[in-house]
């Protein structure tokens, strides 16, 4: 399915390119979440308008990243109780647990921009967990996992 990105997405394209994407990637998440629209004739010709409109809105979503970013805690500790001896827990600490503790009256942090490829944490111990806030802004948060007394 051909789309016209409306902002930078990372191993994608920039805002205004032309893309083939999967159908279900366009129509589950790029256009639900505004990134992207169907490519027809009148679509090419609106984002050729706006380009320098849309240009200006992804320059400020990029400057308000980087500014949760600067903002945002880089280390959090949290008790979790324990199943066993081996340190396996009780129910496994999630994305939405980190976006809660990392959610500050500063700084927001969506469930969403909490990046956990190998799933959720199931064993006490320390972690490096990755903060996605826009394509060209992530950093890294040190979770530390404690067996609650």
């Amino acid at each position: 399915m051909d789309i016209i990105l409306l902002d930078t997405i990372r191993n994608l394209g920039d805002l205004g390119d032309l893309v083939s994407v999967k159908p279900g990637y366009a129509r589950n998440y790029l256009i639900p979440q505004k990134l992207a629209v169907p490519a027809t004739d009148e679509a090419r010709a609106k984002v050729a308008e706006r380009r320098k409109e849309l240009a200006k809105m992804a320059d400020e979503r990029l400057k308000s990243a980087r500014a949760r970013s600067e903002l945002a805690t880089r280390t959090i500790t949290l008790t979790r109780k324990v199943a066993n001896e081996e340190g396996h827990l009780f129910g496994s600490v999630t994305p939405q647990d980190i976006a809660e503790l990392l959610t500050t009256g500063d700084v927001t942090i969506e469930r969403s921009e909490v990046a956990m490829p190998d799933g959720p944490i199931k064993e006490i111990g320390a972690y490096e967990i990755e903060v996605i806030l826009h394509s060209e802004v992530q950093f890294t948060v040190a979770v530390e996992v404690l067996a609650e007394e």
